[in-house]
């Protein structure tokens, strides 16, 4: 197999070919090998490729999953394998290495997917782009110039360069949706409890705003990883069951009779790039033209209270991940080792007291009652992911000399829709649904209320099909090398 037949299909796609012994998974294993050697040197995208998993004795049995046999990679934190590093992107966490496999890679694997190495990504997933100390910047397979997005933008831009059909991703504020934004992709953030965070990990850290899946060029592929995934193991909080036939089976039944609510400004009024703000806009003609009532609304959500909660939960939660990983490594929590948006968070939780961490769970549970008040009405609501397109490299980056708060307030002017849903717990998706002037892909987010991820991976499943798709492939791709 060739390059140009490897980009050709999706994950699915690839598993029936190795199923029907058309191929094989080292055969796949190899793609994805000579894909990284062609395209990585120019986006960064791989931190690590495990030769292991390229071996016959390693790849020759075990891939019998719906995803049999295709190469995968996982982001450089979240999911873990033993004994692999896992840095999460930071000069501290060089020599950590995971003890243990967690459940949801113990999932990927019985699915069939070969973990061939980690993809990069932001120091301790803190911006929107990325741009580490540790391992530099990833670049947009669109234009190198521009970032691939963040946090998971290393997955990003390794799925829209044709190295791998699909690759792992975690989401606290955006990080899935906004890399596959940057780089024309499908990125869902699943519901809150959705997919499981054990065996060491529940939905405390962060405040529940964090979750993990996949950034796909398909949609069949995000469903199918979904019904791969959800799967509770025993002690998560909060378990969701599947849809009847699961995830995959629902793509062919398309949304009946739906209240649909977009908006082309920021929950708080702003207004966003005008390609996108029109993008947003075709999207919710289309929806009309199906027969669905569509209505220009917004949630009643307090985003400045949202924000100043957001600060605590952050700052909070990025010391305890610090902490633990330079308890391993030995390192010291210094300037050395960190970048100064990190750093600051590290020194300003010890100022941080119980009560700030209260009170910002209750502007959180205010968020969470004022959305299921709109979400009442509407069983969608359609938004631009980011406010413009992929930013210029160094526009948006925790590898300078910035104070906390100025770089936080950047990263919400580019991703202000992204957040909410991190802090309700419902699933978004973000879709590529046009492209810019300037050649860059643009995103449209579609929100639904807990638990329905099925609605939005119906209707993505019908703007699949539809003209409105993006279906061009980058400038930087692994079948042209350029």
């Amino acid at each position: 197999m060739n390059l140009n037949e490897y980009c050709r299909y999706d994950g699915l796609g690839l598993a029936e070919l190795v199923r029907d012994g058309e191929l094989t998974p080292r055969e796949l294993a190899e793609c994805a090998a000579l894909a990284i050697e062609r395209v990585n040197p120019a986006i960064n995208a791989v931190i690590d490729l495990y030769q292991d998993r390229l071996e016959p004795a390693e790849i020759g049995e075990g891939f019998e999953g719906c995803f049999g046999g295709v190469p995968f990679l996982l982001k450089d934190t979240g999911a873990g394998e033993r004994g692999r590093p896992q840095t999460c992107g930071s000069r501290i966490g060089r020599g950590f290495q995971c003890d243990t496999d967690s459940y949801l890679t113990r999932l990927y694997r019985e699915s069939g997917l070969n973990i061939i190495g980690r993809s990069a990504m932001p120091e301790f997933a803190m911006a929107a782009t990325t741009e580490s100390a540790c391992y530099g910047a990833t670049r947009n397979p669109w234009d190198l110039e521009r970032s691939a997005g963040g946090s998971s933008g290393g997955a990003a831009a390794a799925v829209a360069a044709g190295i791998v059909p699909l690759a792992h991703g975690t989401d606290t504020g955006g990080s899935i949706r906004i890399p596959a934004a940057c780089c024309g992709l499908i990125g869902l953030k699943p519901s809150r409890g959705r997919i499981s965070k054990g065996p060491a990990l529940d939905e405390t850290l962060y405040g529940g705003l964090n979750t993990e899946h996949v950034i796909t060029r398909s949609v069949r592929d995000c469903a199918a990883a979904l019904d791969a995934t959800a799967l509770a193991m025993p002690g998560d909080p909060m378990p969701l069951h599947k849809p009847a036939g699961g995830f995959l089976k629902q793509l062919n039944e398309a949304p009946v009779s739906l209240r649909v609510a977009f908006t082309t400004r920021t929950f708080e009024g702003k207004a966003v790039d005008p390609e996108i703000a029109m993008a947003v806009e075709r999207i919710a003609q289309f929806c009309e033209s199906l027969g669905h009532v569509v209505e220009e609304a917004t949630p009643s959500v307090n985003t400045e209270a949202c924000a100043a909660a957001d600060d605590v939960v952050w700052t909070w939660s990025t010391c305890c991940e610090v902490k633990r990983v330079a308890a391993t490594t030995g390192l010291q929590i210094n300037a050395r080792y960190l970048e100064p948006p990190v750093l600051e968070a590290c020194d300003r939780a010890a100022y941080l007291e119980l009560q700030d961490w209260f009170g910002a769970m209750e502007a959180y549970l205010e968020a969470r009652r004022q959305s299921d008040l709109f979400f009442d009405g509407y069983e969608l609501l359609l938004t631009p992911t980011l406010s413009s397109a992929a930013p210029p490299l160094g526009e948006i980056n925790s590898n300078r000399d910035i104070s906390l708060e100025d770089f936080m307030a950047a990263t919400g002017e580019f991703c202000p829709h992204t957040p909410l849903c991190n802090i309700t717990g419902q699933p978004a998706i973000s879709l590529p649904l046009g492209i810019s002037r300037d050649g860059l892909p643009i995103g449209v987010q579609a929100i639904a209320r807990r638990g329905e991820e099925a609605l939005l991976l119906r209707l993505a499943a019908v703007l699949e099909t539809s003209g409105l798709w993006q279906r061009a492939i980058p400038r930087l791709h692994a079948t042209t090398g350029n």
